[in-house]
């Protein structure tokens, strides 16, 4: 069993860890996803997410910089069994090292406060995914889901997804495609969906969102983004989180929910469009499958639902790898 995983948030814990005083690391710990539980799984791909809280950070660069620090160092400390990609040949080439693979990623667009300078920085560093927007708005977007904390309303949200991209936003598209970052729409408002569907050429990916059409949350595609991302040749990544599975019992993540999901996806956008983006180390409540090394059950859960053996490869790995090719 292989498996190619779009998102994660393991560096932002091991950060946060090790700013409360543990010695977090990623050859074994207490979260979601350590070297241990890569290697149970047979992973062969893990994307892992650089993400900044606008809100919680001085400056969202230079967090962005020291969350890749620890990444690269994690890396090095576990050189021998998994090694950062930047080309997607180099995939093939840890494989037969018996490496996994490690994509850097950022999640949050405004940690570059609008400059291209910085962008352009962070490919230099090895980063080849990167989201417009979380959960604020900033000089590239706009996202679904508003915290109107700023608003003096501590820890609501609220859905408004009429705004998209602001001409900075744009101009970031480009470059992104210029350089080979790949872009990732997931936490975009709606409008501004449409606009990357709208004004780019290549693939792009929802890295780990579900279907509207199964649990209502922003969060998740309507099923006329998922076609349009197919049409596309992009791939969505299945978010394993309870509240973007269900909207009757949120805080329960099972893998029927998820294999539920997965149907609905390959019904809409065809059996070439749906990969893996757990959101592990990112997401909370009650897990079927606790960690990583328990890909299994979602495994079994697919198997259950008449997913053929093929349809499974796709989802486990190969869709994500052949959007990888084209594009890194």
């Amino acid at each position: 069993m292989k498996i190619a995983d779009m998102h994660c948030d393991t560096i932002s814990e091991i950060w946060k860890s090790r700013r409360a005083g543990e010695d977090a690391q990623l050859a074994k710990n207490k979260f979601h996803i350590d070297m241990q539980k890569l290697k149970k799984s047979g992973y062969l791909l893990q994307n892992f997410a650089m993400f900044t809280n606008l809100k919680e950070c001085a400056d969202a660069y230079e967090h962005t910089l020291s969350l890749i620090d620890v990444f690269n160092g994690e890396i090095e400390k576990n050189k021998n069994d998994i090694s950062v990609i930047k080309h997607y040949d180099e995939i093939a080439e840890n494989e037969k090292q018996g490496k996994i693979s490690a994509l850097l990623t950022i999640e949050e667009g405004g940690c570059c406060k609008g400059s291209i300078e910085k962008l352009e920085q962070l490919y230099r560093l090895g980063a080849r995914m990167m989201t417009l927007t979380w959960n604020y708005p900033n000089e590239l977007g706009f996202p679904n889901l508003y915290d109107l904390a700023e608003y003096g309303v501590s820890g609501t949200f609220t859905f408004d997804g009429s705004k998209g991209l602001t001409p900075k936003g744009f101009e970031f598209v480009e470059r992104m495609e210029q350089l080979g970052i790949i872009i990732d729409v997931s936490h975009l408002s709606d409008a501004g969906f449409w606009d990357i569907f709208n004004n780019t050429k290549k693939p792009f990916v929802a890295s780990h969102s579900n279907a509207r059409a199964l649990c209502r949350h922003p969060r998740n595609l309507t099923d006329d983004m998922i076609r349009a991302i197919a049409e596309r040749g992009g791939v969505i990544g299945l978010n394993y989180y309870g509240k973007f599975l269900d909207d009757k019992s949120p805080h329960f993540s099972s893998a029927e929910k998820i294999a539920r999901h997965a149907r609905h996806i390959i019904n809409t956008g065809g059996s070439e469009c749906l990969g893996l983006g757990s959101d592990f180390d990112g997401i909370d409540g009650d897990m079927e499958m606790k960690d990583a090394s328990q890909i299994y059950k979602l495994v079994q859960a697919l198997e259950g639902n008449h997913f053929t053996g093929e349809e499974i490869e796709n989802i486990l790995y190969k869709n994500v790898l052949k959007v990888y090719k084209e594009l890194l």
